[in-house]
């Protein structure tokens, strides 16, 4: 398979659409407020219609000496006349332009009933918002929003308390992939008022011995030049808009969260495991630091997912053991350096997610600093592709070998997921 930066981004049939309302969610509460705001600047910009949802999660059952304590039924309605008068007065402040907005109170689980309703509504996209310093605020509470990440095949923007204007300044985050340029490119259509774009690449930190570390980020670098300028050919950004490359080193939330206050962006564009965008190196840790730690919005874009993934049918399966992971990695990148390699991310819940063909494999390190596999795939030659891979959260690591005891898959389990690393023969 080609990647978007080889061959020239198509639009998929099933890509969601940008004609779609804007849903902004609320509980009624002033740090809900900025989702509605941002919702009024990108309608007055896109004429776009706006859809304002709430839900009202229901209470718990509570354990007793005898049996279970039911709610009583008028609890119920009582909280839904105070939410739904909530949500009406939050939406009258904004004024004229909001009379025609239309309010849905639905119930269910917060994540799970915005996720659907977006899907329903063919929605373009969820507003959301975030407080300083913390996850959404309190929105819907806890890991809500977050989760509702992760079910959204509908792009969601939160935004913080000062988000009163569409952005101008955004950053994209970058790691030269197909589905990362789609991620881009599909957010610039969302967000079309920029006039400064930073593409923004970090390559990661790893645990390599010096020489091979030096000879690594030789290669990296030769290559970076030519990978950004295929991307911002594929983007097609009008010549208004100013573009800047950045290339950063080090752990990608804390670069680009670090990067974007120094510039004192507006936006963040990253990627949503749900659908299957920017793999790993902005996703699962990455993605949920840059959401608890920006000052700016967050644009969080899914692309499709595809099939489940799964083992060749025959081979000698070797697990390593987790002291043993720096070691293990390092042997495996002499033996195999070279080679040509096909990487996916799998997870139970969504499906195979950004399968990427016929990279030379470069590496893999074991990061003890941040507790993290880095997986580097690329041309060794200048002008080539690179790739590369942070995944987190890692539970296991084994390989599978041939008869003749030659690697074939590298596999790296981390939540309910996978990351399948595949060498050609």
């Amino acid at each position: 398979m080609t990647t978007a930066t080889e061959r020239g981004y198509q639009p998929e049939t099933d890509e969601q659409t940008t004609l779609g309302p804007i849903v902004a969610a609320t509980d009624g509460t002033d740090s809900a407020a900025p989702a509605l705001q941002a919702a009024a600047a990108l309608s007055r910009h896109s004429g776009a219609d706006v859809v304002v949802l709430s839900v009202l999660e229901g209470l718990p059952m509570i354990a007793a000496d005898y049996g279970m304590i039911i709610p009583p039924i008028d609890s119920d309605d009582s909280r839904r006349k105070g939410l739904l008068q909530r949500v009406r007065e939050q939406v009258s402040h904004l004024g004229r332009e909001a009379r025609e907005w239309k309010i849905e109170l639905r119930e269910g689980d917060p994540a799970a009933t915005i996720a659907r309703t977006a899907a329903e509504l063919k929605a373009r996209l969820i507003v959301v918002g975030i407080g300083h310093h913390e996850l959404l605020d309190r929105l819907f509470g806890g890991e809500t929003a977050l989760h509702a990440l992760r079910l959204a095949r509908t792009p969601v923007l939160a935004v913080p308390p000062k988000f009163r204007e569409v952005p101008r300044r955004i950053v994209v985050a970058t790691d030269f992939s197909g589905t990362s340029v789609k991620a881009a490119r599909k957010a610039l259509q969302l967000i079309d008022t920029a006039t400064v774009v930073y593409l923004v690449h970090v390559a990661p930190r790893l645990e390599l011995q010096p020489e091979a570390f030096a000879a690594w980020m030789q290669m990296f670098g030769e290559g970076v030049g030519p990978a950004f300028d295929r991307v911002k050919a594929e983007l097609g950004l009008s010549e208004s808009v100013t573009v800047e490359t950045v290339a950063l080193n080090g752990k990608p939330s804390r670069e680009i969260l670090d990067f974007a206050k120094s510039t004192q962006v507006d936006l963040i564009v990253t990627g949503s495991r749900g659908a299957g965008l920017v793999d790993r190196i902005l996703v699962g840790s990455t993605a949920t630091g840059i959401m608890r730690g920006a000052q700016c919005g967050v644009l969080a874009v899914p692309v499709g997912a595809g099939e489940r993934l799964a083992w060749p049918p025959a081979g000698d399966r070797v697990e390593i053991p987790e002291g043993e992971w720096a070691v293990e990695l390092e042997a495996f990148t002499r033996r195999n350096i070279g080679r040509l390699a096909s990487l996916g991310v799998d997870d139970p819940e969504f499906g195979a997610q950004a399968q990427e063909h016929g990279y030379p494999f470069l590496g893999v390190a074991w990061d003890h600093h941040d507790e993290r596999v880095e997986i580097m795939l690329g041309d060794f030659e200048g002008t080539g592709r690179h790739l590369t891979r942070g995944i987190g959260g890692v539970t296991s690591i084994d390989s599978l070998r041939d008869e003749h005891g030659r690697d074939m898959v590298l596999r790296i389990a981390h939540g309910t997921g996978q990351t399948i690393l595949s060498l050609h023969r």
